[in-house]
């Protein structure tokens, strides 16, 4: 699993430190959690671009 996939599957489960979390619970939009998020949405995107693998499975 690629680091950007490891960092997703925190997110969404609202691990611990995650923008999700911080937002959910705290109201707080956190610009260093944001950015870890949509750079490492931004980056599995880019990996499977024109795959039909699925990268969750």
């Amino acid at each position: 699993m690629t680091d950007a996939l490891v960092v997703l599957r925190r997110e969404f489960e609202s691990a611990e430190g995650s923008f999700m979390l911080q937002l959910r619970c705290d109201l707080v939009w956190d610009r260093a959690a944001f950015s870890r998020l949509e750079r490492s949405m931004r980056v599995a995107c880019g990996q499977y671009e024109g795959s039909d693998e699925n990268p969750g499975a």
